[in-house]
């Protein structure tokens, strides 16, 4: 069973984790119903550290479920990881996705800026979408060649 599956299978609101060969999905689900869910976020948590610049140019690929584009921002192995967010060119209402990694960790959330700094804000995905977010994180976290 994938681990986009598996998750999926134990989707409900509250925080919800599967692990898969050392990988582990956990989402914070607001709310759920057969079609999709509302969520706060997404981490991925892989058993050993991969190449931050790497994943930073795969994640835009990973990430196209989102529908937003995510484009890096901020890439510095050096100093521990990478920030992607969605293009400016899709920002609506000061909101935008941020991706971050630091080649053991991936998380997805989407904030709102306002003059105070940022929010997180609730986002809502198919049950298809977040599948396949889940699925090119994995294969992102694990330097798997595209599926």
């Amino acid at each position: 069973m994938s681990l986009a599956r598996d998750l999926d299978d134990r989707l409900q609101p509250g925080r919800v984790q599967a692990e898969r060969d050392g990988v582990v999905a956990e989402v914070d689900v607001d709310d759920v119903d057969r079609l999709g869910a509302r969520v706060r976020g997404i981490r991925m948590t892989a058993p050993r550290r991969g190449d931050v610049c790497t994943q930073a140019s795969r994640l835009p690929e990973a990430m196209r479920p989102l529908v937003e584009r995510i484009i890096p921002v901020e890439v510095d192995a050096g100093l521990g990881g990478a920030v992607l967010r969605t293009d400016p060119a899709d920002i609506v209402d000061r909101e935008f996705f941020e991706v971050r990694t630091d080649g053991m960790q991936a998380t997805v959330q989407r904030l709102r800026g306002s003059g105070e700094g940022t929010t997180v804000r609730p986002f809502t995905l198919t049950r298809e979408q977040l599948g396949r977010i889940v699925d090119g994180l994995d294969g992102v976290l694990r330097g798997e060649e595209e599926r």
